[in-house]
Protein backbone atom coordinates (compact mmCIF):
# COMPACT_ATOMS: atom_id res chain seq x y z
CA UNK A 1 0.00 0.00 0.00
CA UNK A 2 0.94 3.70 -0.77
CA UNK A 3 2.11 5.92 2.40
CA UNK A 4 0.46 8.80 0.94
CA UNK A 5 -2.34 9.62 3.29
CA UNK A 6 -5.90 9.02 1.15
CA UNK A 7 -4.05 7.29 -2.01
CA UNK A 8 -4.46 3.91 -1.54
CA UNK A 9 -1.99 1.75 -4.69
CA UNK A 10 -2.28 -2.05 -4.32
CA UNK A 11 0.58 -3.63 -6.36
CA UNK A 12 -2.63 -5.39 -8.12
CA UNK A 13 -3.83 -2.30 -9.72
CA UNK A 14 -0.71 -0.99 -10.95
CA UNK A 15 -1.08 -1.25 -14.74
CA UNK A 16 1.01 0.46 -16.26
CA UNK A 17 2.49 1.80 -13.78
CA UNK A 18 6.04 1.76 -13.00
CA UNK A 19 6.70 1.18 -8.80
CA UNK A 20 10.14 3.69 -9.14
CA UNK A 21 7.71 6.00 -10.17
CA UNK A 22 5.32 5.57 -7.12
CA UNK A 23 8.15 5.55 -5.18
CA UNK A 24 9.26 9.11 -6.10
CA UNK A 25 5.85 10.12 -5.66
CA UNK A 26 6.06 8.71 -2.00
CA UNK A 27 9.37 10.04 -1.39
CA UNK A 28 8.91 13.49 -2.63
CA UNK A 29 5.74 13.79 -0.75
CA UNK A 30 7.35 12.36 2.63
CA UNK A 31 10.29 14.92 1.96
CA UNK A 32 8.08 18.15 1.27
CA UNK A 33 10.33 18.39 -1.76
CA UNK A 34 7.65 20.75 -4.02
CA UNK A 35 10.56 20.34 -7.04
CA UNK A 36 10.76 16.36 -7.10
CA UNK A 37 7.23 16.16 -6.45
CA UNK A 38 6.38 18.05 -9.26
CA UNK A 39 9.26 16.10 -11.59
CA UNK A 40 7.26 13.06 -10.26
CA UNK A 41 3.76 14.19 -10.74
CA UNK A 42 4.72 15.05 -14.25
CA UNK A 43 6.91 11.89 -14.63
CA UNK A 44 3.34 9.46 -13.66
CA UNK A 45 1.25 12.21 -16.48
CA UNK A 46 3.47 11.42 -19.42
CA UNK A 47 3.31 6.91 -17.98
CA UNK A 48 -0.68 7.52 -17.88
CA UNK A 49 -0.40 9.19 -21.58
CA UNK A 50 1.62 6.73 -23.24
CA UNK A 51 -0.71 4.19 -21.84
CA UNK A 52 -3.27 6.05 -23.25
CA UNK A 53 -1.25 7.07 -26.47
CA UNK A 54 -0.33 3.13 -27.21
CA UNK A 55 -3.70 2.03 -26.69
CA UNK A 56 -4.97 4.60 -29.23
CA UNK A 57 -2.30 2.76 -31.51
CA UNK A 58 -3.73 -0.42 -31.24
CA UNK A 59 -6.98 0.79 -33.13
CA UNK A 60 -5.36 1.44 -36.03
CA UNK A 61 -5.74 -0.82 -38.79
CA UNK A 62 -2.16 -2.96 -39.88
CA UNK A 63 -0.80 -2.93 -43.16
CA UNK A 64 0.53 -0.59 -45.47
CA UNK A 65 3.67 -0.30 -48.24
CA UNK A 66 6.37 -1.08 -45.28
CA UNK A 67 7.03 -4.50 -44.19
CA UNK A 68 6.36 -4.04 -40.50
CA UNK A 69 8.77 -5.76 -37.79
CA UNK A 70 10.43 -5.83 -34.61
CA UNK A 71 12.55 -2.46 -34.69
CA UNK A 72 9.26 -0.55 -35.97
CA UNK A 73 7.54 -1.96 -32.77
CA UNK A 74 10.11 -0.97 -30.41
CA UNK A 75 10.58 2.69 -32.54
CA UNK A 76 6.86 2.85 -32.23
CA UNK A 77 6.96 2.76 -28.14
CA UNK A 78 10.36 4.72 -27.64
CA UNK A 79 8.68 7.60 -30.08
CA UNK A 80 5.40 7.44 -28.09
CA UNK A 81 7.37 7.34 -24.65
CA UNK A 82 9.22 10.97 -25.56
CA UNK A 83 5.94 12.72 -26.90
CA UNK A 84 4.22 11.76 -23.80
CA UNK A 85 7.34 13.23 -21.71
CA UNK A 86 7.32 16.17 -23.66
CA UNK A 87 3.31 16.78 -23.65
CA UNK A 88 3.53 16.00 -19.71
CA UNK A 89 6.48 19.01 -19.33
CA UNK A 90 4.13 21.47 -21.44
CA UNK A 91 1.17 21.01 -19.45
CA UNK A 92 -0.10 17.57 -20.83
CA UNK A 93 -3.60 17.65 -20.25
CA UNK A 94 -3.48 18.41 -16.50
CA UNK A 95 -2.91 15.55 -14.91
CA UNK A 96 0.31 16.31 -13.35
CA UNK A 97 -0.85 19.76 -12.18
CA UNK A 98 -4.12 18.08 -10.13
CA UNK A 99 -2.07 15.59 -8.74
CA UNK A 100 0.54 17.79 -7.54
CA UNK A 101 -1.95 20.77 -6.44
CA UNK A 102 -3.50 17.84 -4.38
CA UNK A 103 -0.53 16.80 -2.72
CA UNK A 104 1.01 20.16 -1.65
CA UNK A 105 -2.27 21.00 -0.49
CA UNK A 106 -1.65 17.82 1.98
CA UNK A 107 1.65 18.88 3.13
CA UNK A 108 0.37 22.34 3.73
CA UNK A 109 -2.33 20.60 5.70
CA UNK A 110 0.00 18.18 7.11
CA UNK A 111 2.21 20.99 8.23
CA UNK A 112 -0.42 23.58 9.62
CA UNK A 113 -1.97 20.37 12.22
CA UNK A 114 1.70 20.07 13.33
CA UNK A 115 2.43 23.75 14.43
CA UNK A 116 -0.78 23.71 16.56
Amino acid sequence: MSEIPGIKIQAGYQQGIDNSVIDKLEKAYSEKDKQKLKEACEEFEAIMLSTIFKQMQKSIPKGGLFKEGIAEDIFNDMFVDEVSKSASKQGGIGLSKLLYDSMIKRIENAYKFKEE
